[in-house]
């Protein structure tokens, strides 16, 4: 198991404590946990690793990968993203609005159809 990371935030007076630490190669996973202060868990985020456990270097690798999930974690408390009520989510870009939009059954009704006549 590697050390893991633990940092503190505070945005619009809201303090986050961020952690991010290996659960070892049994588990194979990386989690962040982001904790809300008086110890409410805002939200958790899992990588899993098992596809890379036969790689050389893979301490070097998780550590590169919890280093950089652990970045953008803080990143996204810095932005604010974690302090819109109690289940709150990071925003998601336009791009991401679009295509879950165009996901939905009903966001392409009325739109052009092959199979009819104009």
């Amino acid at each position: 198991m590697i050390t893991g990371y633990n940092s503190q935030e505070k945005y619009n007076g809201q303090t986050f404590h961020v952690q991010t630490e290996d659960r070892g190669r049994k588990a194979a996973r990386i989690d962040t946990i982001i904790y809300r202060s008086g110890g409410a868990i805002v939200h958790r985020k899992k990588i899993a690793y098992q596809d890379i456990l036969e790689c050389d270097a893979l301490d070097e690798i998780i550590q590169e990968l919890m280093r950089d999930l652990h970045q953008k974690t803080l990143n996204e408390v810095r932005k604010g993203l974690w302090t819109r009520g109690k289940d709150a989510v990071p925003e998601l870009s336009f791009r991401e609005k679009i295509l879950r939009y165009l996901q939905q059954p009903r966001a392409l009704t009325g739109l052009y159809r092959p199979d009819s006549k104009s």
